[in-house]
């Protein structure tokens, strides 16, 4: 496992360039006198806007006007048609992925928009004088959609599954907090069967998925350095990722102010080891 930190008093993106060209990340991958092999590299960063920065320093750090770059790929919004580019490309032959589309945002959001307001006219307070569950008006049945759609991402990214929630709430408690479970079955219950009706799947799995479907890629058949930089590996997808990209031959894996006092057993949890001198790698 191949994990290194920048820390915080120095740029994170140049210092990682300037140790990736000068052969310091990856032993004998030396750049600098041989710029052309950058194009073997893969250079994984958290955002576009990273990789259009990565650009920039490239070119500065090898003092040119134009220069042949690494693959650089932003981790978090990974390209359907590039992954199946790579995947042609490489000798291993991997068979062309397949994901079904991803709902799209506005009309993910008039759906559950349209789901919160039909729940809402089943719902009334047993009490006329209390106030209703969701106020009437367009403008807070999208509000409410849209909640409703952060805490399913949410769900999606961590793994966990809506029937996790029941029994969450104790029958002696307040009817809203049932309620409110009733509420989150359009998430639990509806939203699957219209999501199956129009043979689409959340973004966030969709995400995963073609995550999952790079690091596969990478483990069965990579030549060249494969570096991810920047993500902590937050979601349990990335975290996978950045474990397969440190285990590879030409690996690295470099996290943003990580406190290399770490014990042992911290450390190895993470998937780092010491080198024989004792410093973190």
């Amino acid at each position: 496992m191949r994990v290194f930190s920048v820390p915080v008093s120095a740029p994170f993106l140049r210092t990682v360039i300037g140790a990736l060209v000068d052969g310091r990340l990856i032993e004998g991958f030396e750049a600098r006198a041989n710029p052309e092999i950058l194009a073997r590299a893969t250079l994984y960063l958290p955002t576009r806007r990273a990789g259009r920065m990565a650009r920039e320093i490239f070119l500065d750090e090898l003092k040119a006007d134009a220069v042949l770059l690494p693959r650089i790929v932003a981790l978090g919004d990974i390209d359907e048609d590039e992954l199946a580019f790579a995947q042609a490309a490489s000798e291993a032959g991997l068979s062309t992925l397949e994901t079904p589309p991803a709902m799209e945002g506005l009309q993910r959001r008039l759906l559950l928009a349209q789901l919160i307001a039909a729940w809402a006219k089943q719902i009334r307070p047993s009490d006329p004088s209390q106030a209703p569950l969701v106020v009437g008006g367009p403008a807070s049945t999208l509000a409410l959609a849209d909640d409703l759609a952060r805490l399913m991402d949410d769900m999606v990214t961590r793994g966990v599954e809506w029937r996790a929630l029941e029994g969450l709430v104790p029958d002696a408690l307040d009817q809203y907090w049932q309620l409110t479970l009733q509420f989150l079955n359009i998430a639990k219950d509806a939203w699957p069967r219209i999501l199956e009706a129009y043979g689409k799947i959340e973004p966030a799995a969709r995400r995963d998925l073609l995550i999952a479907a790079e690091a596969a890629r990478l483990t069965g058949q990579h030549d060249g350095p494969v570096i991810a930089a920047g993500s902590t590996g937050s979601m349990p997808t990335t975290a996978k990722f950045l474990h397969a990209v440190a285990a590879l031959p030409q690996g690295a894996v470099v996290l943003p102010g990580l406190d290399t006092d770490l014990d042992d057993e911290a450390w190895r949890l993470i998937g780092g080891m010491r080198d024989p001198q004792g410093r973190f790698t």
